[in-house]
């Protein structure tokens, strides 16, 4: 059984960090209180235009708020200085629809 996460992170940053270093590694629902939270979608290049096109048109169920370019890794907008490949606890990895990972 996985233990409770620390409630206490007063930032975004806080959070990011306890993920980076695997102190934090289930849901961040509820944490960083007054911050934004958001899913994260990486989607293949061919599919990015058609995936932002869907967002756009359904907003309130898929809201964008930043789109980072092929390989970048750190999102100047919203988390400046953060790694999107360390700074997430969790993740599923979908090919082709199938979850695989």
């Amino acid at each position: 059984m996985q233990p409770e996460p620390n409630t206490d992170y007063h930032s975004g940053r806080d959070v990011r960090l306890a993920a980076r270093t695997g102190d934090l590694t289930g849901p961040t629902s509820g944490l960083a209180h007054d911050h934004v939270q958001a899913n994260l979608a990486i989607i293949p290049e061919a599919l990015a235009f058609n995936f932002l096109l869907f967002c756009q048109r359904n907003p309130k169920p898929c809201p964008v708020i930043e789109v980072l370019d092929p390989g970048e890794v750190d999102p100047l907008i919203t988390s400046r200085g953060s790694d999107v490949r360390t700074d997430v606890p969790k993740y599923r990895v979908y090919e082709n629809g199938v979850l695989v990972d």
